[in-house]
């Protein structure tokens, strides 16, 4: 298996934190301008990098329920198409949020 990808997985510190620690955590990643300590801030970032890899797995879900339900015009393609809008505007905010974080905590 490759090294990187258990260092970037390894989500120890996030696991370990107190449940308002996690809310905190939560706080840091997905909203701008809120302050953190060292140990939220790189707990941020090991939860981001998890984050993200969950949700581009829901994106290519919502892409194959997609093109199932284009071929029937049905209103699931309508709401699945505005899912998957939702899906790529927030993939791109945790990858944007995670590199922030990342060029903040770790190094």
């Amino acid at each position: 298996m490759d090294r990187r990808y258990l260092r970037n997985v390894n989500i120890d510190l996030y696991r370990s934190c107190t449940f308002k620690e996690k809310r905190d955590v939560l706080n840091v990643f997905w909203r701008k301008n809120v302050e953190a300590s060292s140990r939220i801030g790189t707990a941020a970032v090991q939860y981001g990098y998890y984050a993200i890899i969950c949700l581009v797995v829901v994106m290519l879900e919502l892409a194959l329920i997609l093109a199932a339900a284009l071929d029937h015009a049905s209103f699931v393609a309508g709401t699945s198409a505005l899912a998957e809008l939702f899906m790529i505007w927030s993939t791109w905010w945790a990858i944007k949020r995670y590199q922030v974080l990342k060029s903040q905590f770790a190094g």
